[in-house]
């Protein structure tokens, strides 16, 4: 070995080493902080659960301003228009049963009609259903969230096939969950 005295381009082996470790390291915190970021959005994934609709409000604000100048503020005025439900007599319900309580479907029928609401004969469904469900035709979710108090706990959705029961605007399909 020579006695010359190190360059400025000749480092001793250590540093290289504790350089190599330093980046390592750094590098697996950071995925580690990535991975666990990751899990917590998995561990909280989006609801896509149907909800029940809550009633349609329209608010219009108009301003108007003064044409001279003043120290008072605009006029607004806010206007609130609600969609009113329509009457029992409007809406065409059936109720169907993919639950395991023979004659449910029929008895729910007969207390929906004594409300006022127009009926089709009960039926059976198949695949069986859980939760219950009450499907609505378009134009008919406040009334299918209405009927919630026949059925509490189903889910409200949209009619997921169009060719089902014609005629109905509500469909009612009691499930492997419901209880008279």
């Amino acid at each position: 070995m020579s006695d010359r005295p190190k360059g400025r381009h000749e480092s001793d082996q250590t540093r290289f080493w504790k350089d190599i470790a330093v980046m390592i390291l750094g590098t697996l915190v950071i995925g580690a902080i990535v991975f666990a970021v990751l899990a917590a959005m998995a561990d909280n994934p989006v609801d896509t659960s149907p909800t029940t609709v809550p009633p349609i409000v329209d608010t219009t604000t108009t301003s108007s301003t003064l044409a001279t100048p003043s120290t008072t503020e605009p006029e607004s005025t806010t206007t609130t228009t609600t969609i009113p439900l329509r009457p029992p007599q409007d809406v065409t319900v059936q109720v169907l049963n993919s639950g395991d309580i023979s004659g449910a479907a029929g008895r729910l029928t007969q207390t929906i009609a004594q409300e006022g609401f127009q009926i089709i004969a009960a039926a059976d469904f198949s695949p069986p259903q859980t939760p219950s469900r009450i499907w609505y035709r378009d134009g008919f979710g406040l009334e299918a969230n209405d009927l919630l108090r026949f059925i509490p706990g189903a889910q409200v959705e949209a009619l997921p096939d169009p060719s089902l029961s014609p005629g109905a605007d509500v469909i009612i399909v009691i499930g492997t969950d419901y209880q008279e």
